[in-house]
């Protein structure tokens, strides 16, 4: 094994990648596809966050240079009173076909949820990160960050995140504050999941 391996993050999110270094604190040398010149188009066809975040390690495993430590993940949003809908369908929630707008998905929240009662509006934000080994060893890791669907969106909007506007953690800011403004004591679902992945990876790296 070489002594500092190459971990490639399956993402075109910068933001994700900073993430990911700012945890890793330069253990290792972290890299995107964009770095690596590749460009993959992974069809997210699994039915859990598992099988998607595995799907994309996968594909990318397959196309980088030999030795790297692959890196992929996938986040859905879990509502208690809708039995774990939207789960890994936000985008086509409606009907499992129709891709819809950030706007579309609020109204069909909030419309779903018409008439449950604060207390009753229990979600959380689930993160499955995976790492696929050079050897072919495949590691899966999770992270949670709880909270509730409000009963109304607040005004704040964030393009492509459409329930960071209605997702009220459990220290009663809205996930788009949290994100936005972030509290050292508190993890988010993705940071959750990341360090998880970390701490395996220095043990990986001893």
């Amino acid at each position: 094994m070489p002594e500092s391996p190459e971990l490639l993050y399956a993402t075109g999110n910068p933001g994700k990648l900073e993430e990911v270094r700012a945890f890793l604190g330069g253990m290792m040398p972290i890299e995107s596809p964009k770095d690596r010149g590749l460009n993959v188009e992974v069809e997210e066809t699994g039915a859990t966050l598992e099988e998607n975040a595995l799907l994309k390690a996968r594909a990318y495993r397959a196309v980088a240079p030999a030795g790297m430590i692959m890196m992929a993940d996938d986040t859905g949003l879990e509502i208690d009173a809708l039995s774990g809908e939207p789960g890994v369908k936000v985008r086509r929630w409606r009907d499992g076909r129709t891709e819809m707008t950030d706007e579309q998905i609020i109204e069909h929240c909030l419309r779903r949820l018409q008439g449950v009662p604060g207390g009753k509006r229990g979600a959380q934000f689930r993160t499955v990160i995976v790492l696929a080994l050079p050897d072919g060893t495949e590691e899966l890791f999770d992270g949670t960050l709880r909270g509730e669907i409000a009963e109304q969106s607040a005004p704040v909007r964030v393009p492509g995140f459409p329930f960071r506007s209605l997702f009220v953690t459990e220290t009663g800011k809205l996930l788009g504050e949290l994100e936005e403004k972030p509290d050292s004591s508190v993890l988010t679902h993705r940071q959750a999941a990341v360090q998880k992945a970390v701490d395996w990876l220095r043990d990986y790296n001893k």
